[in-house]
């Protein structure tokens, strides 16, 4: 299927998960370089909220989960609302790092900071194992291909150009 909206959440999930590293690497950089850690944390959040947030969940939330909500063979109601928590841990733990940061706790930051990229990485194994398969066998290609649409639509809202640099601003975090 060339329009395949899955295959949209797969690409978004593995830029995100370029995170991983990134974090890994900033363990104890504040005590060489505090406005080094400061500069890529502050990165990281708003790459967190713009790309992870501001396009891939906002898909999902607005899109994907009400279409498989909605359709008749799908009985597992717990799962979308479990993951729609997780999104909202996930907006609650950018905030928690930011105000370590604007505290100059960087330690705290950075547990957070691991924490949340854990959590994500959970998530979006979960994901990737369980819900979009599940959509996949559940939604039919025309259906399929409107939430495709969709997307993109979602995509050209937020600025197709803005999605781009966060992708890249990922790629050229150096630590």
């Amino acid at each position: 299927m060339e329009n395949n909206p899955l295959n949209v959440m797969y690409a978004e999930h593995d830029i995100i998960m370029k995170a991983e590293n990134i974090i890994k690497n900033l363990d104890k950089v504040w005590e060489n370089d505090e406005e080094k850690y400061k500069e890529v944390v502050t990165t990281l959040i708003t790459f967190f909220r713009e790309y992870a947030d501001g396009y891939h969940h906002r898909k999902e939330e607005e899109v994907l989960f009400p279409a498989i909500h909605g359709h008749p063979d799908f009985v597992l109601q717990e799962i979308l609302e479990e993951f729609e928590t997780h999104h909202e841990d996930f907006r609650e733990y950018t905030t928690e790092i930011e105000d370590a940061i604007a505290e100059g706790d960087y330690e705290k930051s950075y547990k957070e900071l691991n924490s949340y990229v854990q959590d994500l990485l959970d998530h979006i194994g979960a994901e990737n194992d369980e819900l979009f398969s599940l959509a996949e066998s559940l939604i039919d290609e025309d259906d399929l291909e409107t939430i495709f649409f969709k997307f993109k639509d979602i995509d050209m809202e937020l600025g197709e150009e803005r999605k781009v640099e966060l992708e890249k601003s990922i790629d050229n975090i150096l630590v």
